[in-house]
């Protein structure tokens, strides 16, 4: 299974030296924000700049100004405590086609992302949704903070197995009600729902004032299209609704636009509304995804 390489030694070693940044957790002063960590009232200190009206001047360096005549600010790093939800779609059609291990995919890369958050001493938790007839379901780990406890995740990832019907809006929507402070919430799926359904749950997020980080997995076959023609008796994996089919020598090609398009309007979603996105399409290339695309998700180096 391809989440075991979560915590396989070699898999860490390129996350570490990564950080998460996060824009909308922290803020320097009003209308100012910044990536990753920021200055503030913390405990270390960082760096001098120079006095502006507002400043508080508890930091005023007195020994600069006795000796220098010089009114200058002492500026320390922040204590940047940023809660962060890896949320992880586990219905149903995650296991579908088997081949392509979109949940094994979905979960090392979601690990991963926990494990760079960590990096920082941030509480972070993973959170399984699957979809029931009463409503959602929403599993979650405790948070954890340090690297010491990253292993603590492997029988939550290890027992998680796909079902039940996609429900982010719903699942959106039981995440908040646990009143949690705004953080991170990094929503890994494959977004097959109505558009309005995933635009709903994205939307309830950001006006929450969440950091919204969204990993958009497909599998490389169901990219592909490529089914054979011929009389095919298909069954949602959610639904368990059946139907036959006719699949034509233009059936390929047509997979191949629909899959395209589907992630094209999640992407537009997510650029209109100034989310990072990211696209995971392949689990064969894993190590490239994480290289090239982590940093869109505001993964700094």
């Amino acid at each position: 299974m391809l989440e075991k390489r979560a915590f396989e030694p070699e898999f860490l070693s390129k996350l570490d030296g990564l950080l998460l940044g996060a824009r909308r957790a922290r803020t320097v002063r009003a209308g100012r924000r910044t990536l990753g960590r920021v200055q503030g009232a913390g405990i270390e200190p960082e760096n001098f700049r120079e006095y502006t009206e507002g400043d508080d001047l508890r930091f005023l360096d007195w020994n600069a100004f006795a000796r220098l005549d010089d009114l200058t600010i002492r500026t320390f790093r922040a204590d940047r405590q940023v809660e962060a939800t890896v949320l992880v779609d586990a219905s149903a059609s995650m296991g579908v086609p088997a081949r392509d291990d979109k949940l094994g995919l979905a979960l090392l890369l979601g690990v991963g992302l926990a494990y760079i958050a960590m990096s920082e001493n941030d509480p972070v938790r993973l959170v399984a949704l699957r979809g029931e007839r009463r409503g959602p379901r929403l599993d979650a780990t405790p948070f954890y903070r340090r690297h010491e406890s990253f292993f603590e995740l492997r029988p939550f990832v290890s027992a998680l197995k796909c079902g039940g019907e996609t429900r982010l809006a719903a699942a959106a929507g039981e995440l908040l009600n646990q009143r949690r402070p705004p953080g991170i919430v990094i929503l890994i799926s494959d977004f097959l729902v109505n558009a309005s359904d995933y635009e709903a749950a994205l939307a309830q997020l950001v006006a929450a004032h969440h950091e919204v980080k969204v990993v958009h997995v497909m599998g490389e076959s169901e990219m592909a299209g490529a089914y054979p023609p011929g009389a095919y008796r298909i069954r949602d994996a959610e639904s368990g609704e059946t139907r036959e089919v006719m699949l034509g020598p233009a059936a390929a090609p047509a997979c191949r636009r629909r899959a395209a398009e589907h992630a094209e309007r999640v992407m537009s979603f997510c650029t209109r509304h100034g989310l990072n996105h990211m696209q995971a399409f392949s689990a064969a290339r894993v190590d490239e995804t994480i290289l090239r695309d982590f940093p869109r998700l505001g993964v700094i180096v």
